[in-house]
């Protein structure tokens, strides 16, 4: 039974109005629609990639010829935006226009999946309650990859619920690209088609378990060989372009860079009893370039004294304020990653209780944020806790709701699979760092698992709980058309 086409039309209508009014928003407080377009020195990044990309055929942040090769982004949001600039114009408002677009049709896809899970009335306020979701609006008016990322894991968890039903080779392969195509879009995705691998493990095992006829058990090995081999081909082709230009069978040299100024750093603070000074310490905002960043001058000395073989000239520019930011210095970029790798690893390492507590009171502090800000203030931060607490209530209260389901057993965790699993994944390759552009993709993840009632007869039931062309409770199964740096 699928959701009436004239509701899931005034949802669609319904978010293309919100969006708008968002614009309007942000032009009575900017004085421009496009006021927060760049507010991040990510979208100007992303912005010439994509001018370079649609003018020149190049993927280069050069403003100038020869354009030399970059490695620092992965090309999923510059492809995107390079075709929104071959349609619509280089105007950053006619591209923010057509993302506005793109955060309306998310909030549509939602609405499906919501839908198929939840039932129409618990997925109309599921729905709403994602469309106003204030980081979702407030990002979508950024020229961030943060729309297109939410909209590509909807539409992995839409095919994902079609292959599990389907159990076709062809719909786990189109599944593996879609998880490719996600990780191209930002790296941190990597984990997710290990943890639909497992995913499709879990339904093999159930099915042994019941007993399913042998010629319906059959499907797992080639589906799971499908979804491995597609999901690899992606990401595989831009690592060997990345090994022609610069040597490196690698998706970007900002890993290394991530795992040490970012990731490492993290601990570093929060094992000396510091995270109050995270914002200042691990900030590239120019107002604060001459406050104290003593951990990341102490990963500078660590790296130049595993470097100590390059001219003294050269070394002095191996700087947080050079690397953190993605800019040359005249060494190998992928050298200098694997050697910031090396150091952030061993600092993980060396010292893992901190390295665990911190991970996870960070996972919490994501998905309730800010409300770690209203406990503990920042420095450097003005916003005081009360404001802190009014904006993170309703994100407390969503995760003081799934624990209590998960408490009260409302549901099983087959039936919840993919957006747990898909969570931990993505929580993973986020933490220790803090930043609530991480959390939008994760949202209606959250809202269909606060929301999911065991005791209803779901319209849409996972196969991992029942193979293709078995009912359960009287239900007749149907087919389910698939729909989508730091």
């Amino acid at each position: 039974m699928s959701l009436p086409r004239r509701t899931t039309l005034a949802i669609a209508i319904a978010a293309l109005l919100v969006q708008g009014c968002v614009l309007i928003a942000v032009t009575l407080r900017t004085g421009k629609p496009d006021g927060y377009a760049f507010a991040s020195l990510d979208a100007k990044e992303y912005y010439r990639l994509a001018v370079n990309l649609a003018h020149h055929g190049t993927f280069s942040q050069a403003e100038n010829a020869p354009f030399a090769p970059d490695t620092w982004r992965t090309p999923g949001y510059p492809l995107f935006l390079a075709a929104c600039l071959l349609l619509v114009g280089d105007s950053p408002l006619a591209l923010l226009l057509v993302q506005q677009v793109l955060a309306a049709a998310g909030v549509t896809l939602f609405l499906l999946i919501a839908r198929r899970h939840l039932g129409t009335r618990r997925a109309l306020i599921a729905t709403t309650l994602f469309l106003f979701a204030p980081y979702r609006l407030y990002y979508s008016t950024w020229l961030l990859a943060t729309t297109l990322f939410t909209a590509l894991v909807l539409l992995t968890w839409l095919a994902w619920d079609r292959a599990l039903r389907s159990r076709r080779v062809a719909d786990f392969i189109v599944l593996g690209l879609l998880c490719g195509t996600t990780v191209l879009v930002r790296p941190l995705a990597l984990l997710l088609p290990v943890v639909l691998l497992m995913g499709i493990a879990a339904a093999a095992m159930i099915d042994l378990r019941r007993s399913v006829r042998r010629h319906r058990r059959d499907w797992a090995l080639p589906a799971a060989l499908g979804l491995a081999f597609s999901s690899a081909v992606i990401p595989g082709a831009w690592c060997a372009r990345n090994l022609h230009v610069a040597g490196q069978f690698a998706l970007t040299h900002q890993s290394g860079i991530v795992m040490a100024y970012f990731k490492a750093t993290e601990v570093m603070l929060w094992r000396q009893g510091r995270s109050a000074d995270r914002y200042i310490e691990t900030s590239l905002n120019p107002d604060f370039a001459d406050r104290p960043h003593s951990a990341w001058e102490e990963i500078d000395r660590r790296l130049r004294r595993r470097l100590s073989f390059l001219p003294e000239e050269t070394l002095e520019s191996l700087s947080w304020r050079n690397l953190a930011q993605g800019n040359r210095t005249g060494v190998n970029d992928f050298v200098v990653s694997d050697a910031l790798w090396d150091i952030g690893r061993e600092e993980l390492l060396a010292h893992p209780w901190s390295t665990l507590t911190c991970y996870l009171t960070r996972a919490g502090e994501l998905l309730t944020f800010p409300l770690g800000l209203a406990i503990r203030p920042a420095t450097g931060n003005a916003a005081g806790r009360l404001r802190y607490a009014a904006v993170s209530a309703p994100f407390a209260i969503l995760v003081i709701v799934i624990v209590v389901q998960m408490l009260r057993g409302r549901w099983s965790g087959s039936a919840v699979y993919f957006p747990l699993a898909v969570t931990c994944a993505l929580l993973a390759g986020t933490v220790p760092q803090l930043d609530p552009r991480f959390r939008v993709p994760l949202l209606p993840m959250l809202l269909i698992v606060a929301m999911f009632d065991a005791d209803r007869r779901s319209l849409h039931r996972s196969s991992v709980d029942r193979p293709t062309g078995e009912s359960a409770g009287g239900e007749l199964p149907a087919p389910v058309p698939s729909p989508d740096g730091p």
